[in-house]
């Protein structure tokens, strides 16, 4: 153990003393109004003997104990994170690409399937949830989904790509398609005709 000499001994007794003397004149605020009335706040005294002002105390706002995002690891390097900003980035090019946009599907007594793309592999837990006309269809990672026999008439698709913290990383623009079945007339004769 170091033991602490005489000469160092005085210079933290002096260093600790105007410490103690320093730290009340620094927290002083006077307040000074000149002879036309403009007021001026210093931490001089004034020549005049004013007393400092008594200044309320200062207002301490704690931080919020922030969570880390949701990331994706890297594939084969478990220690390195993907950035969810990057995510979006990499996936943006997410899209509905079947059925088109305003096509017309006729007799769809086989069903209808949506397909989506998107132009970099799925990393691990991320998946598609697809919605037709504002209801969830399913929710998976496979590029062509069933959405079984459709009513005829408007139908609207959407989907969102996940990662595995359940966060949107994508959005994919809505399209509109329409379902048809074909009309079966009979030649019927007119009953006076």
């Amino acid at each position: 153990m170091k033991l602490i000499t005489h000469k160092t001994f005085l210079m933290m007794l002096i260093t600790g003393s105007l410490a103690l003397i320093a730290s009340p004149l620094i927290a002083q605020v006077y307040k000074v109004v000149d002879e036309n009335g403009n007021i001026t706040y210093t931490d001089r005294p004034p020549a005049d003997g004013s007393k400092p002002m008594d200044l309320p105390p200062l207002s301490v706002i704690e931080t919020p104990d922030y969570q880390k995002p949701v990331s994706q690891v890297v594939e084969g390097e478990e220690d390195k994170e993907i950035p969810l900003r990057t995510l979006r980035r990499d996936y943006r090019d997410f899209a509905i690409i079947s059925p088109l946009a305003e096509a017309t599907i006729w007799g769809s007594e086989q069903g209808v399937s949506i397909a989506w793309s998107v132009g970099k592999q799925l990393q691990a837990g991320m998946n598609v949830s697809i919605f037709i006309d504002g209801k969830l269809l399913t929710t998976s990672a496979q590029p062509i989904i069933p959405a079984g026999v459709l009513e005829r008439g408007e139908h609207t698709v959407t989907a969102q790509l996940k990662d595995a913290g359940n966060r949107t990383i994508a959005t994919a623009a809505p399209v509109i398609f329409y379902v048809r079945q074909p009309n079966i007339h009979t030649n019927r004769a007119r009953p006076g005709g």
